[in-house]
């Protein structure tokens, strides 16, 4: 293994896996060795060897295979993708689909791991393992305590800011008045053209601003205009 990469021990084990992978050793398909081996190999504890397979496992080279160890997914030449071999890559292909195709637009909140298991038929595990494949292409990024959101970190929170900045600029203008009642979340989301959840936390962004309240019975009333407007 070459001394010369800076890094954490694991992330340099890792690169030297996945050059091994590009030349054919292990080819994909095959068995990557254990744990204890690789331990053996690089001279270092299990620990650290976990550490560099999990990070292999993260980009998508290889993948784990219950009461067997890791198979070789492989690795081709940059810009030339895989053809799916695995369920999580499968999944990651057809959101990746959906991405380009412009059905998931950037800022728009992908469905939870839960919901995506049961759309795809598969585990919670492996629908995060296709959610960290498409990671790593930056297509999309995890907000913490949010979720997944299409367009990586620059994206993630475009679309409900957006919304929230027109919501203000209309309350400012007087189009929308104090006292006055927002339409529903639905109907909002349908008006402004994204999803309910994008509506969802624009509206929480005003709230915290208090700018917008929830009254019972009536749903969302405006209060009060921006600060400093």
């Amino acid at each position: 293994m070459s001394k010369a990469k800076d890094g954490p021990t694991y992330v340099r084990i890792a690169e030297d896996i996945r050059s091994r992978i590009r030349q054919g050793d292990p080819p994909a398909g095959d068995m990557l060795p254990s744990e204890a081996v690789l331990a053996r190999t690089y001279g270092v504890a299990r620990g650290t060897v976990r550490q560099a397979v999990a990070e292999l496992e993260r980009v998508g080279l290889v993948a784990s295979e219950a009461g067997r160890g890791r198979r070789v997914v492989g690795d081709g030449p940059p810009g030339v993708r895989r053809a799916a071999s695995t369920q999580y890559e499968t999944i990651a292909e057809a959101l990746r689909k959906r991405i380009e195709s412009g059905a998931l637009v950037a800022g728009e909140q992908l469905p939870g791991e839960a919901a995506m298991a049961d759309e795809f038929g598969v585990s919670k595990g492996t629908a995060r393992q296709a959610l960290q494949v498409l990671a790593t292409e930056n297509l999309i990024a995890s907000v913490h305590g949010k979720g997944w959101f299409v367009g990586g970190r620059d994206h993630a929170q475009t679309r409900a800011d957006e919304v929230a900045d027109a919501l203000r600029r209309e309350i400012t203008s007087g189009e929308l008045a104090i006292g006055s009642v927002l339409p529903g979340e639905n109907a909002l989301a349908q008006e402004r053209g994204v999803g309910r959840i994008t509506i969802r936390r624009a509206l929480a962004l005003l709230e915290a601003e208090g700018m917008v309240e929830k009254r019972a019975g009536k749903g969302r009333v405006i209060r009060s205009q921006p600060k400093g407007r």
